[in-house]
């Protein structure tokens, strides 16, 4: 009976073993041949606080309070040169709008999105390697019936080449939602690292720089700056508002803290500037309005690869 219990707690010691070292070399190929800002799982919020609406003289506001969660599933695959990864993720917005935009007296809109995300990695050789990424998403109210209009295709393909242990380069191109409205977007992928300091960057989508203090660096202060914008699908009582697009560049100081060797606590707060929106009706007209800069914040908690030493 003893010797039944010791093999048994021995098979179980080895499939940990087992995936223990499958999961190391999954990170290990993510931090050697992509971005080191590789996420696994978070969840997030963003506070984007009143603006006051330009060329009005009724003093009316907008605000933003958004909550993200995603998980992504990654999987090496046998040519030892390719990562795929599954992702799943999910979206709240309470935007808080004034009447005179919305003639159906509707004070907050709640948006959702739902998401599936593809991704394949693949390092042709010690300097090159390819991103390709396919993002449909589920944007909308639901407040009504589902229809085609409630999809966007999302993606983009990036490929980067690696100069030095310290830098690497690229370029692709995504179609994207960020600028509000889907559209195409040439990219630029930059990352550098040395000692202490590290530019990540993928322009102009987003870029930060950070500089890492604590023993083992565990905790990194920078700055950021990232686009960030929405399309959905929405319902109006008089069919006035067939849709919603938004968009804003969001800027300031931004504070990583390393809490486990995969556990870490993300905060970043600033000033949201160029803060655009449109309403579009059933005949696609475009109602386009803008507000005022206003201070923003965000908080996360994020699952990621160990840092490499």
């Amino acid at each position: 009976m003893e010797k039944k219990i010791t093999m048994k707690y021995s098979y179980k010691n080895v499939a940990v073993q087992k995936a223990s070292v499958i999961v190391i070399l999954i990170f290990t190929f993510m931090n050697n041949g992509y971005s080191q800002d590789f996420k696994l799982a978070g969840i997030q919020y963003n506070n984007y606080q009143k603006s006051e609406l330009k060329n009005d003289s009724g003093n009316q506001e907008i605000s933003f309070q958004e909550f993200g969660a995603f998980v992504n599933f990654p999987k090496k695959l046998k040519n030892n040169k390719t990562v795929l990864v599954n992702g799943f993720g999910y979206g709240f917005v309470e935007a808080s709008l004034d009447n005179q935009l919305f003639p159906s007296n509707e004070n907050d809109k709640k948006l959702q999105s739902f998401y599936y995300q593809l991704t394949l990695l693949h390092q042709w050789n010690e300097k090159w390697n390819l991103a390709v990424n396919l993002t449909p998403t589920l944007s909308s109210d639901f407040e009504a019936k589902l229809s085609t209009d409630d999809f966007v295709f999302q993606g983009a393909v990036t490929a980067t080449r690696k100069f030095s242990s310290t830098f690497k380069l690229g370029g692709g191109l995504a179609y994207s939602a960020r600028l509000g409205s889907p559209q195409l977007i040439p990219l630029v992928n930059l990352h550098y690292k040395n000692n202490k300091h590290e530019i990540n960057a993928v322009l102009p989508i987003n870029a930060k720089y950070t500089y890492s203090l604590l023993p083992s660096n565990k905790l990194d202060l920078g700055v950021k700056y990232n686009l960030n914008g929405g399309n959905f699908n929405v319902y109006s009582e008089d069919n006035s508002i067939d849709k919603i697009n938004y968009s804003r560049i969001n800027f300031g100081v931004l504070a990583d803290y390393q809490l486990t060797k995969i556990l870490r606590l993300e905060a970043f707060g600033g000033l949201s500037a160029g803060r655009n929106y449109s309403l579009i009706d059933a005949d696609d007209t475009a109602y386009d309005f803008d507000s005022e800069s206003a201070p923003f914040f965000s908080v996360g908690i994020v699952l990621v690869p160990p840092k490499r030493k």
